[in-house]
This record gives C-alpha cells, structure tokens and sequence, in this order.
C-alpha cells in the first residue's frame, strides 16, 4: 500500500463503507485519473480497517471509458520495435492502455466474486483476498500513473493514439466462474506480460531511454507479485471447490475451455518459477497446442 498516516483516515459522509461497493465505483468511473485516485482512496481505507466486505452488488459488464478514445482492433495497433521516439511513445501508451485495464481486472474480480461462497461448507472468501487484489489494483495504478506521466514527458498524452479493449474479452469469457477468471486473467495473461517485458526494456535500453527502461523494472517485478496473487487464490478456491481433484490438471482444463489461442512460448521460467507458477503448470499446454 501507498505510505500514509492511516490514524487520520476518516470516511467521507458520500464515500462507499464496503469495498466491494468501491470496486463497482471504480468501475463505473471513465476518467483514468479519478479512477487512479479511487483505487488510491479505497486502498489506504481499506488498509485502515475502515470498510467491511460483505455488501453484495452488480458490477458493470464493462467498465466504463472516455468516449473520445479511438478504439481500434488489437490487430490494428502499430507499436514499431522502440528505434524512433514515435513508436517508443506508441508502446508506452500501449502500456498504460493494459494497465488501466489491469486496474478494472483487479476490482471486477472482487466486485464480481466477493460475495461468493464455495464448497458444501458455503465458505466465503477471506479478507486475505480482498487485499491481495486491492494491492493488485494500486499497484496498476501506480503504473498507470507513471507511463501516462512519462508519456507527457516526451510530448504526448495518453488518449492521444488508438487504445483496444481487447483484454476485456477474457473477463468477459470468465465472469460466471472464479476459477475461470483466476486462471485466464490472473495467471495466464499475467504470467504472459512476464514473458515479454524484458524485452520491451530492451528496447528503451538500446535506445538510452534509462528513465523509462527503470520504470518498467520496476513494474516488472511488482507484476511478478501479481502472478503470485493468480496461482495463492486458484489453489485456495479450488482445494474448496474440487477438494478430490489435482490443482495443477484442474487448472489446465480451465484453460483448455476458456483460453482463446496458444500458450506461446519462449516463458520467463524464472519470474514465473519465482511467483510460484512452476513449468507444470504450464508447459504441458504448450506442447498439447502445437
């Protein structure tokens, strides 16, 4: 969590006392920087003790955008390989289109399953989840924050190039099932940004941009958290839901249903060994895919 003064919290007369209420809020709110400040505002409440978690509601089926963002297919978006200051700035507001997307991910999961009980026993989930995935949420945030910050830094703004709301889909493809979202959102998709920015850091390193290559550091290894996040909760839901059932099987057939595509390798075996989600979680769907 951000470092504050938490004994001089106080919630505001109009401002939700549940997190879950909060999480549908944030989703609710277009404007990326309110919606960063949100997720900030409910994050330092929610580590002050102050809100409870247990107020059922309905999260939106999407949540909400500027209307004057350019949307385009994922397939249309022209990044380049970071050799010109045009397509460093173009991966760079690629960048901070994931993350605020990641933001949403990191809410919808809570708005959408938080209420949820599990297993004969009707167990809920614990108040450990809530803060895995509400520091999951700041931490996007705060990435928000810094791409879009550097994107003015070097004379653009984010909204000024096409976005794509292609990550949506797989929350879309996932919202009935916790187990569905954990394994697509939260460790297939996450595990895959692992995979590819060390070389997107590569790219703003061959082109002596340090500032921003020590920025994605940084990101890098709080997304590695993440994944950990992904892999803690799917065993811990399913060991409930499916207690006679193998983990590591359950979660490939998961995969199998809902992932749209391959797994594609070269895998970061390291970053993913290091959050916890070892090659027998993955690797033998690789090699069914070819």
């Amino acid at each position: 969590f951000r470092d504050m003064d938490n004994h001089k919290l106080q919630l505001e007369d109009d401002e939700p006392t549940d997190i879950i209420v909060w999480a549908s809020k944030i989703l609710k709110t277009a404007n990326p920087e309110e919606k960063r400040d949100f997720t900030f505002r409910a994050a330092n409440l929610w580590k002050a003790g102050l809100l409870s978690h247990n107020t059922a509601c309905t999260p939106p089926d999407m949540p909400s955008r500027q209307d004057d963002l350019n949307v385009v297919h994922p397939r249309e978006m022209k990044l380049g390989k970071g050799g010109t200051l045009e397509s460093r700035i173009a991966i760079l507001h690629s960048l901070a289109n994931i993350e605020q997307w990641a933001i949403d991910l990191g809410w919808d999961i809570i708005a959408r399953f938080g209420c949820n009980v599990f297993g004969k026993e009707e167990t809920p989930l614990p108040r450990e989840f809530f803060t895995d995935f509400i520091v999951l949420a700041e931490d996007e945030a705060r990435h928000y924050d810094v791409l879009s910050k550097r994107l003015v830094e070097l004379g653009s703004k984010f909204g000024n190039l096409p976005v794509h709301f292609g990550l949506w889909q797989s929350a879309s493809d996932t919202n009935i099932h916790i187990l569905a979202r954990l394994a697509i959102v939260h460790m297939v998709h996450e595990a895959r940004g692992l995979d590819v920015t060390p070389n997107t850091i590569k790219k703003f390193e061959r082109a002596m941009d340090e500032t921003t290559a020590a920025l994605l550091r940084v990101i890098y290894e709080e997304e590695i958290t993440h994944v950990t996040s992904g892999v803690r909760w799917f065993r811990h839901v399913a060991n409930i839901e499916h207690p006679s059932e193998d983990v590591i099987e359950l979660f490939h057939g998961f995969v199998h249903d809902y992932f749209h595509g391959n797994l594609k390798p070269p895998f970061n075996e390291d970053a993913r060994i290091k959050a916890g989600f070892t090659p027998e979680w993955y690797e033998p769907l690789a090699s069914d895919k070819d």
